[in-house]
């Protein structure tokens, strides 16, 4: 077992650290995150730990049934009363086998012996999550999707019987609060793994109750522009994205400029949540003309509009909530750039006007429309896209990202100076305009910028 530093923690036949701290110590890594459940009184000994490691402590949950937890600069210590009068009473409570381990703080926790009742060391040897018990997931049903989440994390397969307990118990995780499901939905978006599970989440039926408008996406047939139905091109497009965001090297390789959009880690939970549910308007946009084409018009609307309330439902925060929306509303924007490109009429003030309407999620956008076209699986308009690709990023990168940083050729107070206009709508249009011409390299210098308000002005 790895080793951590608990010395300060008195030694007690009464406590013992648990769960997903013994995981990582038996698998080798090094925990952040301690958890202990005490016999005796867990506030007593959490202050004792805030006062040896200078932490800060909270109390969580309902009272009578309080977690204490400790945060320090380089740990977390979240302190427990035991549930049941045992310790393999308290084990038998817990979710999975892999987190239903426990070692004692009266010897050494480094070389004491694992308390190990449902033979949780097997499943990690094995790498497989299996539940203690069906009622154990029932009693708080966020356990089904935990489930997922652990098996992402540790790259996992779940046991078919625990896969047969959480297809009966999905309707149950509508009693979840919605903070709670968007915390472990995140997480588990945040791994390298989370595609395969998804397709998983889908077969146990959990996926269409946490998010039942992905429903209406199966067998909603699309156009000549798909391979594959709207669920299935929604799966294809988060896979790509997965694979985009943690192993972009050699995936395109024709697209080399792809490693010039690093996004951070911290944006892949949201990125993916996006492209998951980008398209769940199309059912409602889906119309047949005359010739029998299919058409999904204004489903970015739709799919954007139904998104957030989706968001509000899992209680995202205002600024994540407005990030996805305006990914999901803009999506389609690169397209009509894209068929421009192979129609040889792409300008460099559509590239302009492109980037600003989209600043600062324009590498976000890029990114999702990538996944989305590559979703798509038709190979011809694959092998485009990536000259396309290739041409848009040079321009963000190379052109508009350094003209970005310097001060524009005109502001407000020159048009209020100049021209004796006053903050209109109007006058946010000539600003914006301007903007347009400068990035384009149609308009260079300030002398030019005065020219051309003054022709707009008169044109006006």
């Amino acid at each position: 077992m790895n080793k951590i530093n608990i010395n300060f923690i008195p030694f007690s036949a009464e406590a013992f650290i648990v769960g997903g701290t013994v995981r990582d110590l038996l698998l080798g890594i090094a925990p952040t995150d301690i958890d202990i459940v005490t016999f005796t009184d867990p506030e007593t000994l959490s202050r004792h730990i805030a006062a040896k490691t200078r932490g800060n402590m909270v109390a969580l949950g309902k009272p009578g049934q309080s977690i204490f937890r400790i945060i320090t600069k380089s740990h977390t210590y979240d302190v427990a009363a035991a549930a049941g009068p045992s310790i393999e009473e308290d084990l038998a409570q817990r979710d999975f086998t892999v987190n239903a381990m426990a070692a004692g703080l009266f010897l050494d926790p480094n070389q004491a012996p694992v308390i190990d009742p449902h033979n949780g060391t097997r499943d990690l040897e094995n790498r497989i999550i299996r539940m203690v018990a069906a009622i154990n997931l029932r009693s708080d049903p966020l356990r089904l999707l935990r489930a997922f989440r652990l098996a992402a994390i540790l790259n996992f397969s779940i046991d078919p019987d625990t896969g047969q307990a959480i297809r009966a118990a999905a309707p149950l995780i509508h009693k979840s609060a919605g903070e709670r499901v968007r915390e472990e939905l995140m997480k588990l978006f945040a791994t390298a793994h989370s595609a395969d599970l998804l397709r998983a989440m889908d077969k146990s039926g959990l996926l269409t109750e946490i998010f039942p408008e992905l429903l209406p996406l199966k067998d909603c047939t699309q156009n000549v522009y798909h391979q594959y139905d709207a669920f299935e091109h929604t799966l294809k497009a988060y896979e790509f994205m997965e694979r985009l965001l943690h192993a972009p090297d050699g995936l395109i390789p024709e697209v080399p400029n792809l490693k010039k959009l690093l996004l951070p880690a911290k944006r892949f939970s949201l990125l993916k949540y996006a492209i998951l549910i980008h398209d769940i308007g199309k059912p409602a946009a889906r119309t047949i003309d005359a010739d029998g084409r299919i058409h999904f018009y204004t489903h970015e609307t739709k799919s954007a509009d139904m998104a957030d309330a989706i968001s509000r439902r899992l209680r995202l925060s205002n600024h994540s909530r407005q990030c996805v929306d305006f990914i999901i509303r803009h999506h389609l924007r690169p397209l009509s750039l894209f068929n421009a490109f192979r129609q040889h009429r792409l300008t460099k003030k559509a590239i302009s006007r492109f980037f600003l309407k989209c600043h600062p999620l324009t590498e976000e956008i890029l990114i999702h429309s990538t996944a989305d076209l590559y979703g798509k699986g038709i190979r011809k308009n694959i092998r485009e896209f990536t000259r396309f690709l290739n041409h848009i990023i040079d321009e963000y990168t190379d052109s508009f990202t350094p003209k970005k940083t310097l001060p524009p050729l005109l502001t407000g107070r020159d048009l209020i100076r100049e021209f004796d206009l006053t903050p209109s709508p109007l006058f946010s249009r000539i600003l914006r305009h301007l903007e347009e011409e400068r990035f384009a390299e149609t308009i260079t210098t300030r002398a030019d910028a005065l020219i051309w308000v003054k022709n707009f002005l008169k044109s006006a």
